[in-house]
């Protein structure tokens, strides 16, 4: 009933059922008048004060307000937000930028079968050990573990369990004080980009590789070096005289086309760096899952002049919604990160990151880890023997030996829009290679991850492809 009344005497304000000035009968009258309580209306007129509709005047009594004017009044209009012509505000370059961006996953609805490279194994994933793991800190909880952390880079429980799993997994030993926990792959890259670039400054990235948006957008100028079955071509990078402030790879596990770059070039990719005082943003996607043996160290564990910072995260070692990821920057550069970052953002609720604390430290993310090392290395198999019996010569499957991702080109008399449109149709998720290129792309070239899918599910899917781009 308030909520009633209240719309109805602010509609009557509006359109001038009521004027500035007009007295309105006292809150008894008022709840006689219209059969309400008294109550109701003092809580109806006390919102409408607040609100600046109406102002009470001391034994007096209440006014519709003498400041709302009828001029301003007529052109207020209440309507649903929904339906309300939004102003054409003007977008920076960011916004720009990334509004015209291509879609990454270009279908609306979510299909039967996604060859979606961004998911792990979900249904692998050891929830019952999670589920103790979150539950046990959400009920031992203590008022001040429902504050935001006091450091910003999270606890100091947290980065030794990250510091310690990252010597395991990647050979790398720093200190927990280098780590600076952050919300995932996308403000990892935007933390480091904000912190040492700027317009005119000139960055290397890979060709095809991540989109370096937040790079773009901060006017940084993209320098596109092209990459073969290997990663990184090295003897492509610009000169001394070119001023490179950055470098941005994926040495362990190229991404899109998954080659791994070879000892001879990392060295000559550091050697470069610190001839042309180059920072490297060393991007460690999907470099867990080498088969089923140890992994290749990460291009830090090479650099001896601390010009590598170091990005990774827990969303293919866990699950992309924990939205949990860290960098590991140099010593002399942990002061400027650790302030920005805590201008960003805060960090994860502090019961969450004492359960991942836990689940890493009692040996449950290392298990599961090893079990999707098999069975990854299974479904890539399958996925690139039913793509060979299939499509026989009319497939070409890139350098992808592990990992969660192969990249595939369709040779067929068929565009990229059809291919995907055909493939939608049949109920077939795909993720096109476009959108990774800097320069000329493939047109027929897709990537497609085994993360989410069983063997019988990649099997179904490759049929039903290779039947509806056969029509």
């Amino acid at each position: 009933m308030h909520r009633q009344l209240y719309d109805a005497l602010t509609k009557m304000i509006i359109n001038g059922s009521l004027k500035a000035g007009d007295k309105l009968p006292p809150a008894r009258d008022f709840a006689s008048l219209l059969g309400v309580s008294r109550p109701t209306i003092e809580t109806c007129l006390f919102q409408l004060a607040q609100e600046g509709y109406v102002e009470t005047r001391r034994s007096s009594g209440t006014y519709i307000s003498p400041q709302l004017g009828d001029a301003r009044l007529a052109n207020l209009k209440i309507s649903p937000v929904k339906t309300r012509k939004g102003a054409n505000y003007p977008l920076s370059d960011y916004g720009r930028f990334v509004s015209q961006m291509p879609a990454l996953e270009t279908q609306s609805k979510e299909p039967e079968i996604s060859f979606y490279c961004w998911r792990p194994a979900l249904d692998q994933f050891p929830l019952t050990e999670w589920a103790r793991a979150i539950g046990r800190h959400a009920r031992g909880a203590s008022v001040t573990m429902l504050d935001t952390n006091s450091d910003s880079q999270g606890s100091l429980e947290l980065r030794q369990a990250l510091a310690g799993l990252v010597k395991r997994f990647r050979g790398v030993d720093c200190d927990p004080a280098q780590i600076i926990p952050v919300f995932g792959l996308n403000q990892g890259l935007d933390l480091v980009a904000r912190m040492h670039l700027g317009q005119g400054s000139n960055v290397v990235v890979e060709d095809p590789g991540f989109p370096p948006i937040i790079m773009k957008a901060l006017g940084a100028r993209i320098t596109p070096v092209s990459v073969d079955e290997f990663g990184l071509r090295t003897d492509l990078l610009p000169s001394t005289n070119d001023g490179v402030d950055m470098a941005y790879v994926t040495p362990t596990r190229q991404f899109p086309t998954g080659g791994a770059l070879p000892l001879s070039r990392r060295l000559e990719l550091l050697e470069w760096a610190k001839t042309n005082n180059t920072l490297i943003l060393e991007d460690d996607y999907d470099s867990e899952y080498h088969g089923t043996s140890r992994p290749i160290p990460a291009l830090m564990t090479l650099d001896k002049d601390q010009r590598v910072v170091y990005l990774g995260t827990l969303n293919q070692l866990m699950f992309p919604s924990l939205a949990l990821g860290y960098l590991i920057v140099p010593p002399q550069l942990v002061p400027a990160y650790k302030q920005a970052r805590a201008l960003m953002s805060e960090q994860l609720s502090p019961p969450v990151q004492a359960a991942v604390v836990d689940f890493i430290n009692e040996g449950h993310l290392e298990r599961h880890v090893k079990r999707l090392r098999n069975l990854y290395k299974s479904r890539r198999t399958v996925l690139v023997e039913e793509l060979k019996r299939r499509f026989g010569n009319k497939v070409t499957i890139g350098p992808n030996k592990n990992g969660v991702f192969v990249l595939v080109e369709f040779r067929v008399n068929l565009s990229e829009s059809e291919i995907l449109n055909r493939a939608s149709r049949a109920g077939i998720g795909l993720t096109s290679s476009r959108g990774f290129y800097l320069t000329k792309n493939r047109k027929t070239e897709f990537i497609m991850g085994i993360g989410s899918l069983n063997e019988d599910e990649i099997r179904k899917g490759i049929r039903k492809l290779a039947k509806v781009l056969s029509q």
